[in-house]
């Protein structure tokens, strides 16, 4: 699971680690059918008109198999390895040890190895139930049906289970094949445009986002859009959290460094106790040595890298979502920037992030989350439920 966590434990271990999650050993067609049987029951054939029980992907977690049902429909069936439940319950106890151990004899460890444990924890519950998976996958599609260039495959819910997750098949080039999709026919620069789209849409608009839009999970398709694939992995970020970040990017822009700091304390980010100006030192080191006068060259991936780095300075653990959400930026700019090197993320962003803050920062949203406020306090004050 570690090898989906290049924002935990660097980009080149995660690269050699996936190496491995990448061409694990399918487990044996005899244990493949005792789960099919367990799952379907005896009469599997009148689910399925095909079934090829050569994998077609074998990775840590599961494998996945292509099958065709009675009406013609090509579907992909991912199905969970056998005891891979008490192989990650054994992987985090042995984590809870090294952060036990970190705690008391290698402090400066600590906050890495728990936020490794948090995600984890949490990650695992989505990626070991696929009816999760599924929920996840049937929510993204539902947010952006409108969205075009970017396509959600459908659910057949009636063939999954908590252990198989049965799922639209996707025709196409994965983008981890960067020759195929260089030769590709397909606009490059808008194929470019519509994943950092769909990013901000799900980031900013919704708050729920894939949290592992790694190549081998974005697909070219035949006509010229982006398919998505593997849901287990999701990140949700509050509205106020979202706003915060915006306002947050806005500060580094205008290197307004004491409203970066401010934001960070009313946020929650570091501690209400934090020396203010400290922390505006600390974010003016930060922007001088990140943003320049083109606001095109902000890479904004490394700029969330390090305001996370320096909340942990602060002995703050970061908020998983956080974490999940700068492992995201990493991947949408790395495939940007391989279909199109010169990729202004800022120009395509902008209508669409003008047109957000027009709604979540301008002065009736701010008189929206004033009285919204002002009623959770008296609520509170008079515990009315």
């Amino acid at each position: 699971m570690l090898a989906t966590r290049p924002d935990l434990i660097g980009l080149d271990i995660s690269t050699i680690l996936s190496r491995f999650q990448d061409k694990m050993k399918p487990f044996s067609k005899k244990h493949l059918k005792i789960i099919l049987k367990k799952e379907y029951g005896d009469e599997f054939n009148k689910f399925f008109k095909e079934f090829n029980h050569t994998p077609i992907a074998s990775a840590s977690i599961a494998q996945v198999h292509k099958a065709k049902t009675h009406d013609n429909k090509i579907v992909a069936i991912k199905i969970l390895r056998p005891n891979i439940r008490k192989i990650v319950k054994r992987d985090i106890k042995t984590l809870k040890l090294l952060v036990f151990i970190a705690k008391y004899i290698a402090k400066p460890f600590f906050s890495f190895f728990n936020d490794i444990l948090k995600l984890l924890k949490e990650t695992s519950k989505s990626e070991l139930d696929l009816t999760i998976e599924a929920t996840n996958c049937s929510l993204l599609k539902d947010n952006l049906k409108n969205l075009k260039g970017f396509y959600v495959p459908n659910i057949y819910w009636q063939l999954t289970t908590t252990n198989i997750l049965a799922i639209e098949w996707l025709d196409g080039i994965a983008f981890s094949d960067k020759i195929a999709i260089k030769n590709s026919n397909h606009d490059k620069d808008l194929i470019a445009k519509n994943l950092v789209i769909s990013y901000f849409n799900q980031v900013y608009k919704y708050g729920f986002f894939h949290g592992d839009m790694h190549p081998g999970n974005l697909i070219l398709l035949k006509n010229g859009d982006i398919g998505v694939v593997d849901f287990g992995i999701m990140g949700i970020i509050d509205n106020q959290t979202r706003i915060a970040i915006a306002k947050i990017v806005i500060g580094f822009i205008n290197k307004d460094y004491n409203k970066i700091a401010q934001l960070h304390i009313s946020s929650g980010l570091v501690p209400p106790n934090v020396n203010a100006q400290k922390l505006a030192l600390s974010c003016r080191k930060i922007g001088e040595t990140v943003v320049d006068s083109k606001v095109k060259d902000i890479p904004i991936a490394q700029l969330l890298q390090n305001l996370i780095s320096m909340t942990q300075d602060y002995q703050m653990s970061t908020k998983p979502e956080l974490l999940l959400l700068q492992k995201t930026i990493l991947l949408v700019e790395g495939i940007g920037t391989m279909l199109n090197p010169n990729l202004n993320i800022w120009d395509h962003a902008k209508p669409f992030m003008k047109e957000w803050s027009k709604v979540n920062l301008g002065f009736d949203a701010k008189i929206v989350n004033i009285v919204t406020e002002v009623i959770n306090i008296i609520n509170k004050h008079y515990n009315i439920k």
